[in-house]
């Protein structure tokens, strides 16, 4: 199982396996990083996909989680 975070940088969206330092992979739009990421986190056998705040904002600050779902594996707030 292995988890996963997407952030932004610069004018692509990086997906980074937790505790990794290199993307694993990277894409030109969120919603393509999110299914790189879905898919990925499946095929480990299952885990958490994150998304980073970009910038700042009012609400959030650069880097902080603010998504997170759970693929391929049951959901740890037993959410579905």
């Amino acid at each position: 199982m292995a988890d996963y975070h997407i952030s932004k940088n610069a004018d692509e969206w990086k997906v980074i396996r937790a505790g990794g330092q290199r993307a694993s992979a990277t894409a030109s739009t969120k919603a393509e990083a999110q299914d790189i990421a879905k898919r990925l986190a499946m095929s480990s056998g299952g885990g958490e996909v994150r998304e980073h705040a970009s910038r700042d904002g009012s609400v959030h600050k650069r880097g902080q989680i603010i998504d997170s779902d759970t693929h391929g594996k049951p959901d740890p707030k037993g959410n579905g």
